[in-house]
């Protein structure tokens, strides 16, 4: 969860894009705009409800969440340096899309 937060809250500062802590940022970011920082917050909700959820989805989305949170590794941390904070914000991507596509796979105990 406090991976999907801090998606959710994506303390950025759009002019510089350099890290800024403010709080406004929880109601103000523009994290609701992009599909890569809404993401893991949707996948979060689903891992709550793991065994109950349609696995198609969350196959489906979490392997679209690992493929964006790889390119957005390489494109922030090896081919655009400076842009490191960026690169740091798309973690959670990559984390949660990778834990939930390889829960994903796992059976069904009922």
């Amino acid at each position: 969860m406090p991976l999907a937060f801090m998606a959710f809250w994506y303390p950025v500062n759009m002019d510089t894009l350099q890290p800024d802590f403010g709080l406004h940022y929880l109601i103000t970011s523009e994290a609701g705009l992009t599909f890569c920082m809404m993401l893991p917050v949707y996948l979060s909700v689903m891992l709550l409800f793991f065994p109950d959820v349609n696995l198609v989805t969350l196959r489906i989305s979490s392997f679209a969440g690992v493929l964006i949170g790889l390119l957005s590794m390489m494109q922030f941390f090896v081919f655009n340096k400076g842009m490191e904070w960026m690169g740091i914000l798309h973690l959670p991507l990559l984390i949660i899309s990778s834990y939930a596509f390889v829960l994903s796979f796992r059976k069904r105990c009922r």
